[in-house]
């Protein structure tokens, strides 16, 4: 059986405004936690920049192959 809330003093207002504050707050925890991770791999591997230089200078170092 389910029963009545007795807590009438509680608009719908107010609960939707609760519920959005409470998502806003996940929104801005998960935020948090992405930049969070993202600076960890920045400093582990390099950014973008640094990927490209590895890059390029891994296909320098290979012979050149010769097309067909």
């Amino acid at each position: 059986m389910v029963r009545e809330s007795q807590c009438r003093s509680v608009s719908s207002a107010q609960l939707v405004a609760n519920a959005a504050l409470s998502l806003l707050n996940l929104g801005c925890y998960l935020m948090n936690r992405q930049i969070a991770a993202q600076e960890k791999a920045f400093l582990k591997e390099g950014g973008f920049t640094e990927w490209l230089y590895r890059v390029r200078m891994q296909a320098r170092s290979r012979p050149p192959t010769k097309p067909r």
